[in-house]
């Protein structure tokens, strides 16, 4: 059997009786990603994708953000692009994709059309999920170094394997639905820091569900366009790919949802900088002090993410997200990061900009113990004080990951921070009920109707407004 026959396999005929722990890590990774839809939502650049959409054919798809109705493809797009526009949406490491916001959009677009169960769209997520953990197995992180941005190439191979699950296609289309999926695949960390980084999570859900709907009207690819000649593997793999063997041998056993499971992210930044602002952080508890006591920080992560933090003195909301500098200059001064802090005037605070000379980024020299992303390296914060002290952190696992998990109260606030200021307060908690009961819904409507609002767009300064 090709590669994508033997995903296909398991994808079509796998069980639907997952494990409670399995069902609750979908409601709970669903819950976060649709608070960031609602509050991304708001988002300059998600306002343009809707205004795009328009016109763009009519469907029954909940858009986040307007009370208009869309196709599902263009719904999928509008609401993936708001589920990342604010890069509060979680991590996924085994695949290093931004996995619910291209699954979650592409789903409840596909529910809305098809009236599918909440069940139906839990069951969809957890197989999606694993395809995109057997894709990064496979092919990362090799394939993450070479440029390619994951959420985007192996998002959308793995989002359209979650389409095909839930319109119940049979094993020969789900393969295809993969194999034209791949024809869809492209996306470069290039974008980092721009309106496109998002967007890529939208055209993934929007482009998984046309290859899943394609395949169900009988078009076909290549049955081995993932391990064939110029397939996926030749042409994105890179030189240290790990490989299909790899990439299937926990194909299911246990699942990725339990097995590797996804990171939460505390803050509206790059993932990459989360482990060193805990370590600052922890280190401010510790020892009582504040900015101005500070001479020098000194960070070291791995080089994949220097590259990815390229934004030393960022000039926007987008490049703040990816500025080690910046996001530790305001961890030092606020003793946390919050939406408020991406805005364009956020960004020009003189107070902030001053610390960024003192702030080093580094890569460290641990990156050969491991090329697997689903092994923890840490970041290393160094930090000299003006009184001559030196005080220093690791942090292996970030504040939010599976393996030290937020608690329950505070995914609530997240989630409930996050629909502020755009729902009352009573939708936010019938919004609330309806996916922690997803399962027991006759109809996954009962939960999109709640995103019908009319959100407006900035460019953040709603979240000042709101402090």
């Amino acid at each position: 059997m090709y590669v994508s026959e033997r995903l296909a396999t398991w994808g079509a005929t796998v069980s639907s009786k997952h494990t409670e722990a399995a069902r609750s890590a979908a409601k709970h990774a669903i819950q976060d990603v649709v608070g960031c839809i609602i509050a991304g939502a708001g988002d300059e650049g998600a306002a343009r994708v809707r205004k795009a959409i328009q016109g763009l054919g009519d469907g029954q798809s909940v858009v986040a953000g307007r009370l208009g109705k869309a196709s599902s493809p263009y719904a999928a797009l509008a609401n993936g692009m708001a589920a990342h526009s604010l890069d509060f949406d979680d991590t996924f490491l085994e695949a290093i994709t931004h996995a619910s916001a291209s699954l979650v959009p592409a789903l409840f677009a596909l529910g809305d059309e098809f009236n599918a169960t909440g069940d139906d769209i839990i069951d969809a997520y957890i197989v999606g999920l694993e395809m995109h953990g057997a894709l990064g197995r496979a092919l990362n992180r090799s394939h993450y170094e070479q440029g390619w941005h994951a959420t985007a190439t192996i998002g959308v191979i793995g989002t359209a394997s979650a389409c095909a699950r839930l319109m119940k296609l049979d094993a020969g289309r789900f393969a295809h639905a993969m194999n034209l999926a791949f024809s869809s695949a492209g996306g470069t960390k290039v974008q980092f820091g721009s309106m496109a980084k998002p967007l890529h999570a939208g055209l993934a859900a929007k482009n998984a569900i046309e290859a899943a709907k394609l395949a169900e009207a009988g078009v076909e690819g290549r049955v081995n366009a993932l391990e064939g000649p110029m397939g996926l593997m030749e042409v994105y793999g890179g030189p240290t790919a790990p490989g299909w063997d790899y990439g299937l041998e926990t194909l299911g056993d246990p699942l990725a949802i339990e097995r590797q499971g996804l990171t939460v992210k505390r803050f509206p930044c790059c993932a990459a900088t989360h482990r060193a602002i805990d370590c600052v952080l922890n280190l401010m508890a510790e020892n009582d002090f504040g900015a101005d006591d500070v001479a020098s920080v000194n960070v070291q992560v791995r080089p994949g993410q220097v590259k990815n933090l390229r934004y030393s003195a960022p000039d926007s909301e987008f490049e703040a997200r990816f500025s080690m500098q910046y996001c530790v200059s305001v961890a030092l001064r606020s003793g946390t990061i919050g939406l408020s802090d991406f805005t364009p005037s956020a960004v020009q605070r003189p107070e902030i900009r001053a610390l960024f000379p003192i702030i080093d980024l580094a890569a460290h020299d641990l990156e050969n113990e491991s090329d697997s992303e689903t092994t923890h390296l840490p970041a290393i914060v160094d930090i000299t004080l003006k009184d001559g002290r030196h005080l220093n952190a690791s942090q292996n696992i970030p504040k939010g990951d599976a393996a030290n998990p937020l608690s329950d109260a505070e995914r609530l606030a997240k989630f409930t921070d996050c629909c502020q200021g755009f729902l009352p307060e009573k939708d936010i908690n019938a919004l609330q009920n309806s996916i922690n009961t997803l399962e027991s819904l006759e109809s996954v409507r009962d939960c999109t109707r709640h995103l019908r609002f009319e959100a407006g767009a900035d460019r953040g300064e709603r979240f000042e407004r709101r402090a």
